[in-house]
């Protein structure tokens, strides 16, 4: 770093930052160490010339210097907008990064060198510091999960075993009725009697209303069934915890009467009032009350943490926070436990899958207790992830287990709803590893994202092959999953598995760009078989970015290579923004991106003859997304895609073509043959 002035000084005839005379004052400053000095005159000199990635290169170096690590971080940001990061940008900005606790985004910025056969040492070290910090050992039991509909009720939630029946949360609320400020108000808790039937084949209609006071969420039941636990959002909060509210939620306690009723419930003594106290758990002995707040308090960790206190007779004692081994700087909520004492909550702030992960952790006993501070609460092992499904790219909570510990129930919003899904867990289950490989020369294609999606209850997980091209995950048996494989400089994949087809060894195959120059793959899909590209689909995005630009340069040269051929352009969205069929009628945001693509091919030389760009909009969805149904983003994100289509005449070589077909679909049933 300390020869970046020296460099800057002999190529400043070369630069347009020459004539700025902020990019002069910034090279002096730096040279004197006036870091800050340095970076306000860098700031003015890319506003100056946005495009000087050499005064962008020194804003970044400067603002490490200064510990400035987010500001370098938009920094790099810009540069890799503008497609011109090199290996030392992409250190850099990991590095800013990882200072800022980002690691899973350090670690695809520092990927593709990992991916070369030569990746620099300290670029090894910043990989390997990222996969330390992003590993989190999983739980190695496997579960089946089930959907667990109920006649009459659209959204079921945080489940509760206790006594061989189930307790939940349900909402007089059906989906598109209402708005989403509605849905915590009068919440009822709904009662199943698990003994009186087989787990195997629950009788969902035979549901009875719990008659409990007013609350919000769930109630939770104490062990000896004298005594529940539940939140009420105060008058002027109307919303679920980490969103704005005012009032917040309070936290109340009722008691058994002799008649059988439940008494006025009285206030949690240490609530108070703006902030959240939700999610009420017993332990297994009934002394403790667990519960999640977002208190601000010295021992918090930050977001939501797990707290509990311990009840002495008819009093509580002050809550003690769980400690950093459970709560993290991001949110942990809905605690709970098993017949054995072992504590499941879910969290954001530890690696997941997506979302809210469950995870689990054992109490440690004291070695001697007397000299731990009262404060210090207790030891925890480290938490378990629990594997795919009962953890999914959506949120995952309030796991409810039944004194087996085999089977029980989960809460989940994987079908776009909160819904309560049976959990069974496996003795005997079947691990597949993929490897993905290159349709070109059947070599190993490495970190490559690859999405399946249950096809019967939605449950999604995103993997990424490592550095050897392979991923190895357990799977149920007798599921068909959809699959997704996106790379850049390849072709995106689909395919639909059947798991009881698989081998326990599978290759899956990826044909990258360059097959567009492959004149029997191109003759393959000359009859207008669509294809696609890494293309970025944001929801209701229209504007194209740099790296899509970089994609559609192999359709610049295929075109152009081809003046007889014609590339049609398909555009998809999906519904999730339309509350109706008739919301679709526009299709404007895939009208506007359709032409988005062909103005930029135009642009690169392609001829107008050769283009027809169409807007679909959500009308060729590939699931059951359909407008105004609940459906999760990762199924929502399978629709919004970009197909291509090629027909007409392939040129083989200079004065010899090869005719083939020429059509133009104007349906998907229906080609129409062109005149000549």
């Amino acid at each position: 770093m300390a020869s970046l002035s020296l460099i800057g000084l002999g190529l400043l005839v070369l630069l347009p930052s020459c004539n700025s005379r902020h990019f002069w004052k910034a090279v002096k400053a730096y040279d004197e160490a006036r870091y800050e000095e340095a970076t306000s005159a860098l700031h003015q000199a890319v506003n100056q010339w946005p495009n000087d990635t050499m005064a962008w290169r020194m804003l970044g170096t400067t603002q490490l210097f200064l510990s400035d690590f987010e500001g370098a971080q938009k920094t790099y940001e810009a540069i890799d907008h503008m497609t011109l990061i090199t290996r030392q940008d992409q250190v850099d900005w990991a590095t800013s990064l990882m200072n800022q606790g980002k690691y899973e985004a350090a670690a695809l910025v520092i990927e593709p060198q990992m991916v070369d056969d030569n990746p620099s040492p300290y670029a090894t070290a910043l990989w390997n510091k990222c996969e330390e910090e992003l590993f989190i050992e999983s739980d190695p039991q496997f579960w089946s999960v089930q959907s667990f509909d109920i006649p009459d009720i659209s959204i079921a939630s945080s489940p509760r075993i206790s006594e061989g029946r189930v307790y939940f949360s349900s909402e007089p609320y059906q989906w598109g009725d209402q708005t989403s400020l509605t849905r915590t108000d009068q919440q009822e808790m709904i009662v199943m009697d698990l003994a009186a039937q087989d787990n195997r084949v629950m009788r969902t209609s035979k549901w009875t209303s719990w008659d409990v006071p007013r609350h919000d969420g769930l109630v939770s039941l104490s062990p000896d069934g004298r005594s529940i636990a539940f939140s009420r959002k105060a008058k002027d909060g109307f919303a679920w915890f980490g969103d704005p509210m005012a009032g917040g939620h309070q936290l109340l306690v009722a008691q058994k009467t002799a008649s059988g009723d439940w008494s006025n419930p009285a206030p949690f003594p240490f609530v108070e009032k703006g902030y959240t106290f939700v999610h009420p758990t017993w332990s297994p002995d009934g002394t403790r009350l667990y519960f999640a707040t977002d208190l601000p308090s010295p021992e918090s960790q930050g977001g939501i943490d797990l707290w509990y206190s311990q009840r002495n007779g008819t009093f509580w004692e002050e809550p003690i926070n769980l400690g950093p081994h459970i709560n993290t700087p991001g949110d942990e909520v809905f605690p709970s436990f098993d017949a054995e004492g072992t504590l499941y909550f879910s969290s954001n702030g530890l690696p997941s899958l997506g979302g809210l992960d469950i995870y689990s952790a054992k109490q440690i006993p004291a070695t001697d207790a007397s000299k731990k501070h009262w404060r210090s609460g207790d030891d925890w092992t480290t938490p378990l992830r629990l594997p795919f499904p009962i953890n999914t790219l959506s949120d995952d909570h309030s796991l409810a287990l039944d004194a087996t510990g085999q089977s029980g129930f989960v809460c989940s919003d994987r079908g776009g709803i909160d819904k309560i899904y049976q959990v069974e867990l496996l003795d005997n289950y079947e691990k597949y590893t993929f490897t993905t490989r290159s349709g070109k020369n059947n070599q190993e294609v490495p970190r490559v994202p690859i999405v399946l999606i249950d096809e019967q209850n939605a449950s999604a997980i995103r993997l990424t092959s490592d550095l050897n091209g392979s991923i190895t995950i357990a799977l149920p048996k007798h599921r068909m999953y959809r699959m997704e494989m996106k790379l850049p400089g390849y072709l995106v994949s689909r395919q639909v598995l059947s798991v009881d087809d698989l081998d326990a060894q599978t290759d899956l195959m990826l044909n990258p760009v360059e097959m567009l120059r492959d004149y029997a793959y191109v003759e393959s899909i000359a009859g207008g078989k669509p294809f696609e590209l890494a293309l970025q689909h944001d929801p209701l995005a229209t504007t194209l970015k740099s790296r899509e630009t970089t994609e559609l340069l192999a359709l610049v040269d295929f075109l152009r290579l081809n003046p007889q051929m014609l590339l049609e352009i398909r555009t998809h969205e999906d519904a999730a923004s339309f509350l109706d069929a008739a919301d679709n009628k526009t299709m404007r945001v895939t009208k506007t991106r359709a032409i988005e693509l062909e103005s930029y091919l135009l642009k690169r030389g392609v001829s107008t003859k050769q283009l027809i760009s169409v807007g679909k909009g959500a009308d060729q969805l590939l699931n059951g997304c359909e407008p105004g149904e609940p459906c999760s983003w990762t199924s929502h994100a399978e629709n919004r895609r970009t197909e291509f289509r090629v027909y007409g005449l392939l040129q083989r070589m200079p004065g010899q073509i090869d005719p083939i077909p020429f059509t133009r679909a104007v349906q998907d049933d229906q080609p129409v043959q062109l005149p000549d």
